[in-house]
């Protein structure tokens, strides 16, 4: 599924947002796309990388309310997840 900058979705919990959270699709911050080396893999909301078993489709989704990811740190006001672990509201 292919999502774009503005679409309402829910992330449903899983190993990384293990308490899930509701929000909106959205291009990243630029300090994000910095820390990444510039624009790295961004096309509108979502990236693609090459991970070493499969290829991976995520986007950045900016939380109605701060989300804590698995290692506990956080809260976060946004992050990027994985579409597989994203559907639309």
């Amino acid at each position: 599924m292919k999502f774009k900058d503005g679409d309402r979705i829910k992330v449903k919990p899983h190993l990384w947002w293990p308490n899930g959270g509701v929000g909106v699709v959205s291009l990243p911050p630029d300090f994000v796309k910095e820390a990444l080396g510039g624009e790295v893999g961004f096309t509108s909301a979502q990236r693609t990388i090459a991970g070493k078993e499969r290829v991976i489709t995520s986007a950045w989704v900016n939380f109605d309310e701060p989300a804590m990811d698995y290692s506990g740190d956080g809260p976060y006001i946004g992050g990027e997840v994985s579409i597989e672990h994203l559907e639309p509201i």
